[in-house]
Parts: C-alpha cells; structure tokens; sequence
C-alpha cells in the first residue's frame, strides 16, 4: 500500500500538466483577484469588511474546478495510453491502487485549494496597496475558510476522480466535467427550480457561500448533501473499477 502511494504521488508530480493547471490557476486568480478585485476595485467594494473571506470563497470555487483536472488526468493517462495494468499488476488487490490514487487526489486538492484560498485575498490586498487604496477593517474567520476551502477543493477533485473512473475515457470525462456544472445544472436549475439548490456542484459551491441559496440552507447542509453525492458515486466507480476488465 505504501509502495503503491509513493508511485501515484510520483505520477502526479512528475508529469507536467500538474504544474501547468496549478500555475495557470494561480494565473487566473492573481488576475480577477489581485487585479479586478484589488487594483481596480471600486470604493463600494472596498468598504466590505468581508472582502478577504469573499476573495478565498470566490477563488476556490473557480480555481478548484481546474485543479480538479490534475486528477482526472492521472488516472485519464494511464487508461488512455493502457499503463493501468502496470499499477494493477504492482499490486496484489484492485482495492489497494483505487486507494492509493484516492489518497493522493485527495492529498493534491486539499493543499492546493488551501494555497489558492490564502492567495486569493493576498493578491487583492496587494494589487489595492499598488493603486494606494486602503480596505476597510476586515473580518477574516480562518477556521470558516480553512475547512470551507478545503471541502470545496476536494469536493471538485473527488466528482472528477469519480468520473474518470465510470467513464474511462479521457476527452469524454473532460468535456462531461465541464458541461454539467456550467452548462448541465443551469438548464436542471430552470426545469426543476425547487430541487435546483441540491444538484452536487450546487451544493459545494454552498458550502462556500450557503447564503446564496436561501436561509434554510447551511455549510453543514451542503456538506452533508455533497457527501451522499461522493459516496454513491465512489461506490458506483469502486464496483466498475472492481468487476470490469482493466482496460
């Protein structure tokens, strides 16, 4: 199991789509944030005392969609180019490489959605210390963007992994990734609106702002409902992973 951990962590470290979607996130967030949020920001704006936590909500819940793709493309690569049966015959249990490639996902997401959640609000304070702007006193609850950012992070990176897996094909699960939360959940959204609020990236984007859909709704709400999503779909591809042929 420790040997099997150690070659996922190296297959996503030494490829360089990793570091490619990592710098281009951190691109796009020091752009919109450290940019548009900071050295252009309105006077309005400025005199938000929660700009800062808003900036780390904002930021994971664009930046995680992308970072998802690290994971996708992990196991996306070895069933494109058939190097899954060499993890697979590396290992004496199918369990043990669907494990170790959870694991390292999960790892991935979680500390680079952290780093993208203090680096957001980072670049706005010092694209308005650049333009000679001053921010109101800010309220910045850590704890509340810690384990929000670090869900949300996850969350995204878990629904690719799942993906990838129950489709096995590269391009498919790319394009599916992107059609269902910028595309797919607002067309449902329209059809079905009293259910809208509980499509699965509905609910992580919940998770970082629950007061966008309604009062009733909380982080822990959505958290939980995110949950169920993650562990029908982990059970779904485990079973496919288990039973079906390794290519």
């Amino acid at each position: 199991m420790i040997a099997g951990l150690k070659s996922e962590f190296r297959k996503l470290l030494t490829v360089r789509s990793t570091y490619a979607i990592f710098a281009i996130s951190l691109a796009l967030v020091a752009l919109f944030a450290g940019y548009g949020d900071g050295f252009r920001a309105t006077s309005e704006g400025l005199h938000r005392p929660d700009l800062l936590m808003s900036e780390s909500f904002n930021a994971i819940v664009f930046a995680g969609l992308l970072l998802a793709f690290v994971g996708l493309l992990l196991v996306g690569h070895e069933y494109r180019y058939n190097t899954i049966m060499y993890a697979l015959t590396d290992s004496n249990r199918r369990f043990k490489v669907l494990l170790a490639k959870f694991l390292a996902v999960s790892t991935f997401a979680i500390v680079t959605g952290l780093l993208v959640a203090f680096f957001s609000p980072l670049c706005t304070l010092i694209g308005a210390h650049l333009h000679g702007s001053h921010l109101a006193p800010q309220h910045f609850d850590y704890w509340s963007v810690i384990w929000r950012c670090a869900f949300v992070g996850w969350g995204y990176a878990i629904y690719a992994f799942i993906l990838i897996f129950i489709m096995r094909n590269q391009v498919g699960s790319i394009v599916t990734f992107l059609m269902v939360p910028l595309i797919g959940e607002s067309l449902i959204g329209h059809i079905f609106t009293k259910s809208a609020q509980y499509l699965p990236f509905g609910m992580l984007q919940a998770v970082a702002a629950p007061q966008d859909l309604g009062n009733h709704t909380t982080g822990a709400h959505a958290v939980m409902v995110a949950l169920a999503y993650m562990a029908v779909g982990l059970l779904v591809g485990a079973v496919l992973f288990l039973k079906r042929d390794a290519n």
